[in-house]
């Protein structure tokens, strides 16, 4: 497990705004787990996502808004910009939110 890089900044357009509001999140909803602002912590793994000789390396999230509701979460860090991008977002599943809790021991 590793945490996201504090740092980094969101980039957000209309398209990951568009795409994460057809899963009912809004954009500070993802900052939020990002961020850890929520009332648990936030777990990212990190996946390394090739394209040909492109490597991508790309975080799932799991954690809690600010509110308290559990949030999947792929982003990818640029941190040679100071950037990060939401990929996609999604309420937890019930299965993950239990794998979750159970990592965190709550």
């Amino acid at each position: 497990m590793i945490k996201p890089d504090p740092s980094l900044e969101p980039n957000w357009d209309e398209d990951n705004i568009d795409h994460i509001a057809h899963h009912g999140l809004q954009a500070n909803e993802v900052e939020e787990v990002y961020y850890g602002e929520g009332p648990y912590p936030t777990l990212a793994i990190k996946n390394k996502k090739s394209k040909g000789r492109m490597t991508e390396y790309r975080y799932r999230l799991w954690g809690t808004d600010a509110s308290g509701t559990f949030i999947e979460a792929i982003v990818a860090p640029y941190p040679e910009y100071g950037l990060w991008r939401c990929v996609t977002a999604f309420p937890m599943s019930p299965s993950t939110q239990k794998a979750y809790l159970r990592r965190i021991k709550k």
